[in-house]
């Protein structure tokens, strides 16, 4: 199946590189401008001059919040550039750190389901489906006339006291029983504490808040980054945010090595005799982030705020902008089309685990190699393809990515071939097509910004992208909840067991073509994509403004958002054992046939 996980995983590491104007009423001040709306009524006119207005006025509030800076961006004293990319290296060191602790530990200690896996790995990212409403809240309330510094130790704070009490955590006996002489799984027996996968709950709410603490922390850094960005001259511009990115895809590939060589014990689906636990893990987390609060308040360089915007200006910002046509087709594509190319079998988690023998090292050295592969695809992409249609390159995207994954999953479904370093091969091999992927979706950004309003739509459309790449997981959930013998319960898939039956395979092989054709259903939406950056701005300039597509914008958010999170933290509860959050049913044994065995696989 296409490992579109992993790549909207490091969609969302680099699309907030483009993210970086979001947030501050710098960039918020003409988000109501005529240019943007163009040709409409009197109305907009009047609302242009009234940002022409706000703008002169910010201009006094640019100088005072970048005071020295204003020459060269960033701050030239040593500890305060330590300070600020300081920011960015922890948050890339949690928020790739934390998702990759969840394959041994959820998968592998707890063996929980694997749809209950991953809806935990979903929720770990839902902070960032808030991160306009963290960025106003950022900008509109100063604390003691700073808008940065207080939300950075604010984040910082809660993330680490969360990762302690995580330290702190007792954990349960691991799931299957430990073989004292080899030290690995024994599967061949039942299991020693079948409550194990369900425990896995309490864990993943406390990631969940280390994970809003770390966000609005990036938040307020992405604030700062603005100022200095914004200062930088015309010959350089552009260095802060991209040394402030490297900085923390550095700060991920480091995390990546802990939970790799760290956390490969046998419990964690690794290979060594010892490693570090769970609880160990996240406290190394945990220094990194504790250090953040005095690095935060001593390092960090942010004059004092004179003046300050109000929601109401927010408010209206964004108003005006939902009421654009273009601007509405843009919100349904980067909604609709992760929520349906992103609907994938749950199997996935567990053929990685118990066909495919992925250990825990082995995944994260390829998320390693992943990233550098991807920053190479990125970089041919932009030199190569910036002028091919953005709906062809996303066709060819969505087809090559389905295509380039046939082999890998089949071979291993249908045993074949079995083999780690075989199946983590697919992940390299889609690289070029994920970066174009991501590359369309940038463009799509900045086309549809003026100079005034970048920040807005920035702000918007990564909501929206956020809010529809978490509804496909409690679809999914939903839907392959359905399929018999169960997709999510382990036992079907160890031979030991009575699992890995070549009816089962099928089944397996089955959801793995849904899978495809929700991919390849995806491309319907294309015609709400612009062609090419002509197109998109014939539509600006000649598509309407109604209050009815903000109305259809607001509703869709919402009830989007509402029935995601109701889905997925279903799946955290004692009711996850609901077949409408994906389970088989609260009267019936999950893990088991029906025989009275425990973990027994189920007959086809």
């Amino acid at each position: 199946m296409p490992n579109l996980g992993s790549i909207a995983s490091k969609q969302g590491s680099y699309s907030d590189s483009a993210v970086l104007r979001r947030a501050s009423s710098l960039d918020y001040k003409g988000s109501t401008t005529g240019s943007f709306v163009g040709g409409g009524s009197s109305s907009y006119v009047a609302a242009g001059a009234r940002d022409s207005e706000l703008a002169a006025a910010t201009r006094d509030i640019d100088t005072n919040l970048l005071g020295d800076n204003q020459a060269g961006g960033l701050p030239m004293h040593g500890r305060y550039r330590l300070g600020f990319f300081a920011q960015y290296f922890t948050v890339g060191v949690i928020y790739g750190g934390l998702p990759a602790t969840t394959y041994g530990f959820l998968l592998g200690y707890l063996n929980t389901p694997s749809y209950v896996y991953s809806t935990c790995t979903t929720l770990l990212a839902l902070p960032w489906s808030f991160k306009f409403i963290l960025g106003a809240i950022n900008d509109c309330v100063p604390i003691m006339g700073y808008r940065r510094k207080p939300y950075m130790v604010i984040g910082w704070t809660i993330c680490a006291a969360m990762l302690v009490v995580l330290y702190l955590y007792p954990l349960p006996e691991p799931y299957y029983c430990i073989d004292p002489t080899t030290l690995e799984y024994d599967l061949e027996i039942a299991p020693c504490n079948k409550g194990a996968a369900q425990a896995g709950t309490i864990p993943t709410i406390l990631m969940i808040f280390a994970s809003f603490g770390y966000v609005i922390a990036d938040v307020a850094a992405d604030g700062l980054t603005v100022q200095y960005a914004r200062a930088e001259p015309e010959s350089r511009r552009g260095y802060t945010q991209s040394t402030a990115y490297l900085t923390r895809a550095l700060g991920q590939v480091f995390a990546s090595l802990i939970v790799g060589f760290g956390m490969n014990g046998y419990e964690y689906l690794g290979s060594f005799e010892y490693s570090l636990t769970f609880n160990e893990v996240c406290l190394i987390f945990a220094v990194l982030a504790a250090a953040m609060v005095p690095i935060s308040i001593f390092c960090v360089d942010e004059k004092r705020l004179l003046e300050r915007h109000t929601f109401s200006e927010y408010a209206g910002a964004t108003w005006q902008l939902m009421r654009s046509k273009a601007f509405f087709y843009v919100v349904l594509f980067q909604f609709f089309n992760p929520a349906i190319q992103y609907v994938s079998t749950t199997a996935g988690s567990q053929v990685q685990r118990y066909w495919a023998g992925v250990e825990t090292l082995q995944a994260q050295l390829a998320s390693v190699v992943a990233y550098l592969f991807f920053s190479l695809a990125l970089y041919i992409v932009r030199e190569r393809f910036l002028h091919i249609s953005w709906r062809l390159m996303l066709i060819l995207t969505t087809a090559s990515l389905n295509v380039i994954d046939v082999p890998f999953s089949m071979l291993t479904v249908f045993d074949v071939v079995r083999n780690q370093y075989f199946y983590l091969g697919e992940t390299l091999l889609t690289e070029l097509p994920a970066a174009a992927f991501f590359v369309v979706s940038c463009f799509v950004i900045v086309e549809m910004a003026t100079a005034d309003n970048e920040g807005l739509i920035y702000g918007l459309l990564t909501t929206v992208s956020n809010c529809g790449k978490s509804l496909p997981n409690a679809f999914s959930n939903q839907l392959y909840g359905l399929f018999y013998p169960a997709l999510s319960d382990s036992s079907n898939y160890i031979a030991a067991r009575g699992g890995d039956q070549q009816c089962f395979r099928v089944v397996v092989a089955c959801s793995i073509a849904v899978g495809y054709a929700f991919s390849f259903a995806s491309l319907i939406t294309m015609p709400l994509l612009p062609d090419q950056k002509a197109d998109a701005q014939h539509r600006l300039a000649t598509w309407p403004h109604h209050t009815g597509y903000a109305v259809a914008t607001c509703t869709l958010i919402f009830l989007g958002l509402g029935y995601s999170l109701t889905v997925n933290f279903l799946a955290l509860t004692p009711l996850a054992c609901l077949e409408f959050v994906g389970g088989q049913g609260c009267g019936t044994d999950e893990s088991g046939s029906g025989s009275g065995e425990v973990g027994m696989a189920q007959p086809c």
